[in-house]
């Protein structure tokens, strides 16, 4: 009797672990399941007011959004280089009610500072500074926001000024603490190598539970080739992959720019087409945002949204010049043509993963850099995920 029971107890404590077994698998199956996108359902529009005003700032050029899931708060980068205000984030609530954009509140502000912990100083009194923030993401893991600069390459009636771009670490509260080194050939100089003028960390992403961030430039490196323009569509510009932990660029990746849509009426620094922002969709797929506006068309931005798959993709960190050794591009996939809409479409920047609506389907929020003027619109656009 006792070994019968005994034998029974024991096949009891396996069938017991085999369950628990059973559903921690499932469990962490259900935990680790990745996001993807099969395509993407417009919502609404939202248009804020032109250069509102708060705590004597003026909001504006906003380029760039993030939102954090734990605190329910949005972070809006804006590119102002402190001319109409100190260099700035603004914390800002999004509500979303019966699938639509009730309102965007600007909650805080935060001004970022450097290293000697002043803030930045009015534009133009300090050649040696222009912060000039493109995106802005947020790290729950460190408390901590990485903001990209673009800085400044400008050469005018016999004067330079040289500002390096940068990926800083700043705390909640604005304060440095940290920035990525620039890797090799991506420091402004006076001649046609390096990057080109406003044309740097347009977007920036973290993937991998924040242990990775990727960088994006928005026009090719000029030892990478030409720009963008009418008619041509191999333009080739380059993500950068960084380790959070190390703060090393680890991989670069070539992205092939499409070329400009339309044919602009007068040659123009502006006319553009290039990367203007990021976002990790899992650990190895991009939401990669292009950006085209051309003179002559100057009520019009052409978006376009891809998926880019990082499986497989070859890395060209050891590759100092796209012209003189061709990559293996990333392979990249049509998602979202705003042009679709058949509706105004601004100078669309940011984008990021906001609030889940109610059927479970998560949503993507895109927000305008208006340049902070009166004939731009301050527009958000709600999308829901089609997983």
């Amino acid at each position: 009797m006792k070994k019968a029971s005994a034998k029974f107890s024991l096949l009891s404590l396996l069938f017991i672990c085999l369950l628990a077994s059973c559903s921690t698998t499932k469990y962490a199956s259900s935990k680790n399941k990745e996001t993807t996108i099969s395509s993407l359902k417009f919502l609404d529009e939202y248009v804020m007011p032109l250069n509102q005003k708060f705590e004597n700032t003026i909001v504006g050029g906003l380029s760039g959004v993030d939102y954090d899931k734990k605190s329910n708060q949005y972070y809006l980068i804006s590119d102002d280089p402190s001319q109409f205000s100190p260099a700035r984030v603004y914390n800002a609530k999004i509500k979303i009610q019966d699938n639509k954009i009730d309102t965007v509140q600007i909650t805080g502000v935060i001004f970022l500072k450097q290293e000697n912990g002043k803030e930045y100083p009015k534009y133009g009194t300090d050649k040696t500074l222009k912060p000039d923030g493109e995106s802005a993401r947020y790290n729950p893991k460190t408390n901590q926001i990485i903001w990209s600069s673009e800085g400044e390459r400008l050469f005018k009636n016999g004067d330079s000024i040289i500002v390096q771009p940068a990926l800083t670490f700043v705390s909640p509260t604005g304060n440095f603490i940290d920035t990525i080194p620039l890797p090799k050939g991506f420091h402004f100089t006076k001649g046609e190598n390096g990057p080109r003028k406003n044309a740097l960390f347009e977007g920036v992403t973290f993937a991998d539970n924040f242990k990775t961030l990727y960088a994006s430039l928005e026009e090719p490196l000029y030892q990478d080739g030409k720009a963008a323009s009418f008619g041509f569509r191999g333009a080739l510009t380059r993500i950068l992959k960084f380790d959070i932990a190390s703060k090393k660029n680890i991989a670069q990746y070539a992205y092939n720019l499409g070329e400009l849509p339309v044919q602009p009426t007068v040659d123009n620094d502006w006319n553009v087409n290039g990367i203007s922002e990021i976002l990790a969709i899992n650990s190895h797929t991009l939401l990669v945002m292009e950006r085209a506006w051309a003179k002559g068309h100057d009520d019009h931005t052409f978006i376009k949204l891809y998926l880019v798959d990082l499986n497989g993709a070859q890395n060209e960190i050891d590759n100092p010049s796209f012209l003189q050794n061709p990559p293996k591009p990333l392979n990249k996939k049509l998602l979202f043509d705003f042009d679709s809409l058949n509706m105004h479409i601004d100078n669309f920047e940011g984008i990021t993963f906001g609030r889940d609506l109610p059927n479970g389907h998560k949503t993507l929020i895109f927000c305008v850099d208006n340049n902070f003027s009166k004939n731009q619109t301050q527009q958000f656009f709600l999308f829901e995920i089609e997983p």
